[in-house]
């Protein structure tokens, strides 16, 4: 541990213009236009750890950046962290490299299921869950999370329903993206007898795991039950919480010895190599280090989440939002407004300037919703909050 230095300031707003950042370099061709805030993609416009860079720079002061192994302190920074912060005890034996998550969904459907076969996906949820599936020419079995009042469960009676012989695999979000939802191991408990009674494997994407708010505890899934664990793969990584994206490394762990040898064949197929030079230090010294960060991270979103909540209230109640109880991600209900999909998409990133990620790409069941990246410097969500309130007010709504 170590504790911040004077200089760290999440308030700070390091322009990320001319930097090739996908969230600014996109917004004419998604938006219309230059002139959008972009709140969207989700990586912090916070600045990246300074253990972070200060950890990469030191590695810059070797002359060659050739191949290089995944190093076992890498591997073992993740661990210790994972065991204090959730009680689950990973082995190294059951640790994969990954450059994202998503490659490892797809890895998964790849090892786990074939052409033709069913894979379950929780909608609302992260729009790369469902072309991972399409893209491999498997087909989406939607379980749609059941909403009132802006709060999410799922419909295990419906799930259960539509399962037959060809569902393999379930796509877990767990914290979920986007509706903020941090699942209570009762929920995870009931999913898994589902799972385990209908011989479906489970991929958990926990990548927002470390993003959870007062009052709420993220459960892994695979530290359910034994049984549950063997037939779980669960994906890790420290892009989110300490905004190293970029650095394209993650994990993805599988205990039981069967699925991860099959899943070990098709992974070398398409060889992930070992990672960067800069992911490791990077990946290491986030996880070794970065325990106070973290700590002022969460004060600070919690902060910037209170702040949009209260001038919702405050000054648009026809935009509702329910407080995520995981993730730097907001699910803003726009219902009330009365637009239509386009409509909606017109007002805000015409009328409001502002480039919000459209709820109807999360599937059908977030029409009418949009969702807003608060992992931002306050003043990003002031500048937000004045551009909506000058659209809403416009429209006397």
């Amino acid at each position: 541990m170590i504790e911040l230095s004077d200089s760290v300031d999440f308030n700070k707003a390091p322009s990320r213009e001319g930097t090739n950042a996908e969230k600014y370099v996109k917004r004419e061709k998604l938006f219309g236009s230059e002139e959008v805030l972009p709140m969207w993609v989700a990586d912090m416009d916070i600045e990246t750890p300074f253990f972070v860079i200060d950890a990469i720079r030191e590695r810059l002061k070797h002359p060659i950046l050739g191949y290089e192994e995944a190093p076992e302190k890498m591997f073992e920074a993740q661990m210790a962290w994972i065991q204090k912060h959730h009680g689950y005890a990973l082995q190294r034996e059951w640790m994969f490299y990954s450059p994202s998550v998503v490659a490892s969904i797809n890895m998964a459907i790849q090892t786990f299921t074939q052409p033709g076969d069913k894979v379950i996906v929780q909608s609302p949820v992260y729009f790369p869950f469902y072309s991972a599936v399409t893209n491999n020419d498997r087909h989406v079995l939607k379980n749609r999370l059941l909403e009132k009042d802006g709060y999410y469960e799922m419909d295990f009676d419906a799930l259960e329903a539509s399962i037959d012989e060809r569902t393999k695999l379930l796509l877990l979000c767990s914290p979920h993206n986007p509706v903020g939802r941090v699942w209570k191991e009762d929920e995870l408990q009931r999913l898994g007898e589902i799972c385990i009674n209908h011989d479906i494997i489970i991929l958990s994407d926990e990548i927002h795991s470390d993003l959870v708010f007062g009052g709420f505890k993220h459960t892994p899934t695979a530290a359910i039950s034994k049984e549950l664990q063997a037939r779980t793969l669960t994906c890790y990584g420290p892009g989110k919480t300490f905004n190293m994206a970029g650095l394209a490394i993650s994990t993805v762990c599988i205990s039981d010895e069967a699925l991860r040898e099959r899943f070990r064949k098709v992974y070398k197929s398409v060889h992930f190599a070992e990672g960067t030079v800069f992911g490791h230090v990077g990946f290491e010294a986030a996880y070794s280090k970065g325990e106070v960060w973290h700590s002022e991270l969460i004060s600070h979103l919690q902060g910037n989440i209170d702040y949009l909540d209260l001038c919702l209230k405050e000054y648009m109640p026809r935009i509702s939002m329910r407080k995520p109880e995981g993730t730097y991600l907001v699910w803003l209900d726009c219902r009330s407004l009365g637009l239509n999909f386009k409509e909606l998409k017109r007002f805000f990133y015409e009328e409001a300037k502002l480039g919000l990620s459209s709820g109807m790409s999360f599937g059908k069941e977030g029409d009418g919703f949009m969702r807003i990246n608060l992992a931002t410097p306050r003043s990003s969500v002031e500048e937000a909050v004045s551009r909506l309130h000058r659209a809403y007010a416009s429209r006397s709504f």
